[in-house]
């Protein structure tokens, strides 16, 4: 592999060296972050793969081992290549629209950090490394801001916000159950207070250094409540703060050199307009009309949600591995809730993909797996208000599947074919 040999003093400046590692940083994250959540990148009948157009559902499983192993191969090539090699910019362009394709075969694959991912291949395969840390700086700046704003509601404080405060009394001693906080719950409003205000110190060069310390401070915060002492989500997501710890440091702790003025021709400004659609589309779902990942709606609990019920005698009719997830002890009710968020977490090891959209397509090709139309019940949830935590529902029953889909989707919400397959 032919490399380029002479650099300018510019490129070995600290923040130069800095950025080349970042780039390395993330061509090393992509294959372990797949690694972990391996089986939403394979053909596999344990859980549903949902594409994004209902066209691509007859693919052939072959084709999504192909994309790994190109992915992979790629991320690879990339680490062991490094960011001066004279084709790194096609192959980081190759990434990205292998990674696009990937998601379009699985909407469980658009996890924040592929989508980050995606977004940053695209960046070091357009622009030249001064700009390209520019705008990757940004889309992390936005991560803090939107996730941070996704936080600051009633819902957050009543759900996620009350465990996260109730694991943290538990390191200190304080064995007390998040239903128990009563109006101290509202003191988990710190968690997004602390990420607005690692925002607000990165964003200005004065007190970047600063910024650096509060948001790795956050971040060791945050696998410590997350991590296996504490609430023990997936691999993926603690490994995710461990790249935006390494992250904050490579991006915002050496001094950027001097505002560039030139444009940098066509390629940079596709990079840029890459990076204001990243931007901006948080926005939308402010409005109810975006996903809450590519909107960094992350750890954020005002989301829609569906809900899928079985009916109790039925359930002895469903496939073993897939009766654990029924929770029919949870009361004496003719309808038992399926646990559709554990099931995707033991099968995959990711986070089921939030909104209404997918879990009610999770529930949709349980349904059309196991013959149970007649025998379940679906309630959606409306996303919360963001300053009182109600919410509209709607129930119906899993013959009405194909038409609440047409109603309330614009993507896909059919499995793969080969999930229905015996």
């Amino acid at each position: 592999m032919e490399t380029v040999e002479h650099e300018s003093p510019e490129a070995r400046s600290n923040a130069d060296r800095a950025f080349f590692l970042y780039q390395r940083l993330v061509s090393l994250f992509l294959p372990i972050l797949i690694g972990v959540t391996s089986p939403i990148w394979l053909p596999q009948q344990q859980f549903p793969a949902v594409p994004a157009i209902g066209l691509l559902c007859p693919v052939p499983g072959l084709v999504d081992v192909g994309l790994l192993v190109l992915v992979v191969a790629l991320s690879l090539s990339l680490l062991l290549a490094g960011p001066q090699f004279k084709w790194a910019s096609a192959l980081w362009l190759s990434l990205a629209l292998a990674l696009g394709f990937a998601f379009l075969l699985n909407q469980h694959r658009f996890q924040p950090w592929a989508y980050q991912f995606a977004v940053l291949a695209i960046f070091f395969g357009l622009a030249p490394r001064e700009h390209a840390r520019r705008l990757a700086s940004w889309v992390a700046l936005s991560v803090y801001f939107y996730s941070a704003l996704s936080k600051l509601n009633p819902s957050f404080v009543n759900e996620l916000g009350a465990d996260f405060l109730a694991t943290l009394g538990s390191f200190i001693g304080l064995a007390v159950e998040p239903t128990q906080l009563g109006p101290w719950k509202w003191l988990a409003l710190a968690f997004p207070a602390f990420e607005m205000l690692a925002f607000l110190l990165l964003l200005n060069q004065r007190t970047r250094r600063i910024g650096v310390v509060t948001a790795g401070s956050m971040h060791l915060s945050l696998i410590l409540v997350l991590g296996p002492f504490g609430l023990n989500h997936s691999w993926g997501v603690l490994l995710w703060n461990v790249f935006f710890l390494a992250q904050a440091i490579l991006l915002f702790w050496f001094p950027l050199p001097a505002e560039v003025t030139e444009t940098g021709g066509w390629k940079v400004r596709l990079a840029q307009a890459v990076c204001g659609i990243v931007l901006l589309f948080p926005t939308l779902e402010l409005i109810g009309l975006g996903d809450p990942w590519p909107a960094w709606g992350l750890y954020a609990s005002h989301v829609g949600r569906t809900h899928c019920f079985v009916v109790r005698h039925a359930v002895a009719s469903f496939p073993k591995d897939l009766q654990k997830y029924v929770d029919t002890d949870s009361s004496d009710d003719l309808f038992v809730p399926i646990d559709l968020g554990r099931w995707s977490i033991e099968t995959t090891g990711a986070p089921i993909y939030p909104g209404e959209r997918f879990s009610f397509a999770v529930g949709r090709a349980l349904v059309l797996k196991t013959g149970a139309a007649n025998f379940v019940r679906f309630v959606v949830e409306s996303p919360a208000g963001r300053f009182q935590d109600d919410r509209e529902t709607d129930t119906f029953s899993g013959e009405e599947l194909t038409q609440q889909s047409h109603e309330r989707f614009w993507l896909n919400t059919l499995p793969r074919d080969y999930y229905l397959r015996d």
